[in-house]
């Protein structure tokens, strides 16, 4: 494990390089402070925000906006007002050097950087033991999952009953937030600790240490997990099964679908290409994923080089490497001199699904597109179009002719058609 206390205050982009030992799951934890711009007596507040390997997280309604301050993993002065706040990512790394890098809006406070690897471990435990900053209603910590699912996570807390304003938490995934059925005043606040008891009549408040757990059934993505803190609660632990509840590769495939039903329409659109083709690729694709080992090969198999598969859509590193010399809206945004080697950087982007499906968009556009020039109109022809998708190579392409032929993937993208397009509610 590595672990520097760093108390340094940043008014520039300040990137943090370390050196793993073994590939595999990996947690990455930053402990930060930023100021209101009423503490600090400026028009704009300190935030903080949290690249890794260049993967930038977004809000999760990514059609809205493009926002990367006012969200679960980054640090926003106007909610912390000064306190300390941890992001923890999980996420599968290759062993070597990678890059965190921590870009400031005004300025600042880095407390701590941690790094555990978690050897092949597919439920890890992360001990925190920490006791919240004394403060209102504020974000504490927040665990976000980088293209891992989740089938249900617990943790260790300890909540105190206090006079006037008690210890109180409030658990958030994805933007929903965890209802305390207990009580309607403390609906929103899953452990409150006004619901204990009085020891002694409004002087000492009972202290209870207790476990949490939920069950989450989240499918592969990017997950944010917020802990919200009120007066003093300690977290001592949080563990999370990072295993598919769905054991069928098909009903799997479909959630993606269904999940991600936005993105594969929008990709469909940017690109010129049926978003049931894309989606049926992804469903094909899918459907032979069979469970986190096969997760965890691919991506330590992305980085070693190898021309494995990667996210949602299953895009082989190396083609996704073409496609950007073929279309700028790919082209990765990276800081001249930060990363010499770019595949790493290619497989974190590769993480974000809605990044993912805009590649799979891509590589369909590529052969539909060359297929058109030459005279030959495809793009009503999944079984084609998903046969180029998985054989075509992007150095060496087929050339076009009259008489193309389907392969098993490609049948299978045309086989599963009308299923996806349902799916997608089209």
């Amino acid at each position: 494990m590595i672990k520097e206390s760093l108390n340094k205050k940043i008014d520039k982009p300040y990137h943090y390089s370390f050196s793993l030992k073994n590939s595999g799951l990996t947690a990455i934890s930053i402990s930060a402070r930023c100021s209101s711009k009423k503490q600090i007596k400026s028009n704009v507040d300190e935030n903080l925000r949290v690249e890794i390997n260049g993967l930038s997280c977004r809000e999760i309604d990514h059609e809205k906006y493009k926002q990367f301050f006012n969200i679960p993993p980054a640090f926003n002065g106007s909610k912390l007002k000064g306190l300390k706040k941890t992001v923890t990512f999980l996420t599968i790394l290759e062993k070597g050097e990678h890059v965190i890098s921590l870009i400031p809006q005004q300025t600042a406070t880095i407390e701590t950087i941690k790094i555990e690897e978690l050897f092949k471990q597919q439920e890890p435990i992360l001990n925190i033991e920490e006791t919240a900053e004394d403060g209102d209603r504020r974000p504490w910590h927040t665990f976000v999952l980088l293209d891992l699912p989740l089938s249900k996570f617990s943790a260790n807390i300890t909540i105190r009953k206090k006079f006037l304003d008690s210890d109180d938490i409030k658990i958030i995934v994805n933007g929903a937030i965890k209802r305390n059925t207990a009580s309607i005043k403390f609906r929103f606040w899953y452990l409150a600790g006004g619901l204990l008891s009085w020891l002694f009549f409004k002087k000492e408040g009972e202290t209870k240490k207790i476990k949490i757990e939920f069950n989450e059934r989240l499918e592969a993505g990017i997950h944010y997990i917020e802990f919200y803190a009120d007066k003093t609660p300690v977290l001592h632990d949080a563990s999370f099964d990072l295993s598919y509840t769905e054991t069928k590769a098909e009903k799997r495939a479909a959630n993606l679908i269904k999940l991600y039903s936005r993105f594969i329409k929008k990709a469909g659109s940017e690109f010129g290409v049926d978003p049931t083709i894309i989606g049926a690729a992804i469903f094909q694709e899918q459907a032979t994923n069979v469970n986190f080992i096969d997760n965890l090969t691919d991506y330590m198999g992305g980085i070693l080089h190898l021309n494995t598969s990667v996210g949602v859509g299953q895009v082989r590193v190396a083609t996704a490497g073409l496609l950007e010399n073929y279309y700028d809206e790919l082209k990765l945004p990276i800081r001249k001199n930060l990363f010499i080697d770019l595949t790493p950087v290619r497989v974190e982007r590769l993480k974000d699904p809605q990044i993912n499906i805009r590649y799979v968009a891509a590589k369909i556009n590529f052969s539909q597109n060359r297929w058109a020039k030459a005279g030959y109109n495809i793009s009503k022809k999944p079984e084609i179009l998903g046969t180029l998708y998985n054989i075509e190579d992007i150095n060496n392409p087929i050339k076009p002719h009259p008489n193309p032929k389907a392969n098993k993937f490609g049948k299978g993208v045309k086989r599963n058609f009308k299923k996806v397009q349902k799916l997608l509610g089209l």
